[in-house]
């Protein structure tokens, strides 16, 4: 079974920079799906014509920085990729919204550390994205019982119930589709003398 391909977008003006990663990433033969971008006009559009598993993103472009794209990656995760002794500005990305980032060195030995910082990324992402729907539906939880513990219009004769959208049920059901109430029946002493007034008559 293939793993999922992870579509990544590098943006990086230096092309030699460029062809470490792509030639790091086949020789490791990586799972990803590399997309580059030269600048940062480049990496706009791209940003917004699709959308991306994570973003590679360096510091210093021809036409920017990479603080200036952040806000365009909206939910998609950035990894800063800076220049050595500028681990400040790595710093400066993450108070601003980067998940991580990588300190380019001569011998580019940073590249290593490419493959489990991506997956920390995304183990990451995933985590707050099943937090976020966990809230979601404590949130939807909490409106149903809500619903419940207001006004409940319900006929005097019959005992059915008018829902949010106008319709009349059974109390049953309306009360079954809200909670995680389940309903046993039975009957009360009143009901099943009036019922069967032959077995009571007989006693």
């Amino acid at each position: 079974m293939e793993s999922r391909q992870i579509k990544v977008l590098l943006v990086d003006d230096d092309k030699i920079d460029r062809m470490a990663v792509e030639r790091f990433i086949v020789k490791q033969r990586l799972p990803y799906d590399l997309i580059v971008a030269a600048s940062k006009t480049e990496a706009l559009e791209k940003l917004k014509d699709d959308s991306y598993d994570v973003v590679l993103m360096d510091y210093n472009l021809q036409d920017g920085t990479g603080l200036e794209l952040l806000s365009s990656a909206g939910d998609t995760p950035v990894v800063f990729v800076t220049g050595s002794g500028s681990e400040q500005i790595a710093v400066e990305a993450m108070r601003e919204g980067a998940y991580d980032y990588l300190i380019k060195d001569p011998d580019r030995y940073y590249l290593t550390m490419l493959p489990s910082t991506v997956d920390n990324v995304l183990k990451r992402k995933q985590i707050e994205e099943e937090k976020e729907q966990l809230i979601l539906d404590l949130q939807k939880a909490l409106e149903e019982v809500k619903t419940l513990s207001g006004m409940l219009p319900i006929c005097a004769k019959c005992k059915k119930v008018r829902d949010d959208k106008g319709y009349w049920q059974q109390i049953e059901k309306y009360i079954g589709e809200h909670s995680d109430a389940q309903f046993t029946h039975g009957l009360c002493p009143e009901c099943a003398r009036a019922i069967y007034p032959e077995l009571f008559d007989k006693k």
